[in-house]
């Protein structure tokens, strides 16, 4: 860029603290005693041109993205995919699991006389699925600790990458703040340019000043854009955040107290098959029958309430109603705003374009005047 086409504009010229603070501050995520960040900021835009302007706070997110990369080289949705399979295979394995099976080979023996033996062989069968079960279920929780070993530290990398977004989110404040200041500079410059004698010179400075500050304000609006992006950030960070200690604390539960519990259970159960080999033929089909009649009068039960329940319900639920006109009353709303912005909008522009049109003909006349 030629020396020509910079515009160079002294930080300290009307950049006062009086109007910093006279920035909506709070909304910037600044106080007073950001003032001297800001002021040296400016001085990035003291020699102003159109790649200054488009550089200016590009690399403000360079350690926020930083942590994105290791986290994303930390965590693979496959490893979730992985967690979450070992848990089903752990719930399988002990449904697989079941006291009954017992039951189930003793209704398969029409003898009198083979009912022990029948006992004894669907005892060891369920023996030998107990401590294959065991096996596999003590391997997929060794398995699924590494998992939870990269949940705790996906916490701790988002613990930094959250202090990293709180300190981008500042650092685009202070941005905006010194891109506000210089705005209302290259503003004064203009006006204190339009009340001098128009000659081409003049009028040329006025056209490259317009056209900074709307390049500027571009950029300007572009960092509110990305302070806002990482304001909402954080609190889903946050949200990651607890749901992975929450996926620990339920592998942590399920490795100290169910299945613990669960084993303790299946050996008790194994304890007091061995009593059931005295039992006679004659209880065991009566259990059964009994077994049979309880289970067949709740679903009974079950499929007559569940029956009436639907019978009862109506088609369309009062909620669902109230939930869709609720929706259509805020799109209407909604669509309202925005033609509204819309046109305010345009009309700005329409001012705007009278204005550069008065310019440019002013231009032109005084372009035209003898010499």
């Amino acid at each position: 860029m030629s020396k020509q086409n910079t515009l160079t504009t002294p930080s300290d010229s009307g950049m006062t603290e009086q109007q910093f603070q006279q920035l909506d501050l709070k909304a910037l995520g600044l106080n007073d005693k950001d003032y001297a960040a800001v002021l040296q900021v400016s001085q990035e835009l003291d020699d102003i041109d159109q790649t200054r302007v488009a550089e200016y706070g590009k690399n403000i997110a360079t350690q926020t993205s930083t942590y994105t990369d290791d986290l994303l080289q930390l965590v693979q949705s496959k490893d979730l995919d992985e967690t979450g399979q070992k848990l089903n295979q752990v719930v399988n394995a002990a449904q697989q699991l079941n006291s009954k099976h017992l039951l189930a080979e003793q209704r398969k023996s029409g003898f009198l006389g083979s009912i022990f033996s029948k006992f004894k062989q669907a005892k060891q069968t369920f023996q030998v699925q107990f401590h294959n079960a065991k096996e596999q279920i003590d391997h997929l929780i060794q398995e699924i600790e590494i998992s939870q070993t990269g949940l705790k530290q996906r916490v701790e990398m988002l613990d930094k990458m959250f202090a990293a977004v709180q300190q981008e989110q500042h650092t685009l404040g202070i941005y905006i703040a010194a891109g506000q200041l210089k705005q209302q500079q290259l503003a004064q410059q203009i006006s204190a340019l339009t009340v001098q004698e128009q000659d081409q010179h003049i009028v040329q400075q006025i056209y490259d000043l317009n056209h900074a500050a709307n390049n500027l304000e571009k950029r300007v609006h572009d960092l509110k854009m990305l302070q806002q992006s990482a304001l909402q950030t954080l609190p889903m960070i946050r949200i990651i955040q607890s749901n992975n200690l929450m996926l620990v604390d339920k592998f942590y539960a399920i490795k100290n107290i169910t299945i613990p519990a669960w084993k303790n259970q299946i050996s008790l159960a194994l304890s007091l098959n061995e009593q059931k080999h005295s039992v006679e033929l004659a209880d065991s089909i009566d259990n059964a029958t009994n077994e049979l009649l309880r289970k067949n009068a709740e679903l009974l039960h079950s499929n007559s309430v569940n029956t009436a329940k639907a019978n009862q319900r109506a088609v369309i639920d009062i909620d669902t109603l109230e939930h869709v006109q609720n929706t259509l009353i805020k799109t209407v709303n909604d669509v309202i705003q925005i033609q509204k912005e819309g046109m305010e909008k345009r009309v700005q522009a329409t001012e705007k374009l009278k204005s550069l049109q008065g310019n440019l003909n002013q231009l032109v006349v005084e372009t035209a005047k003898p010499k």
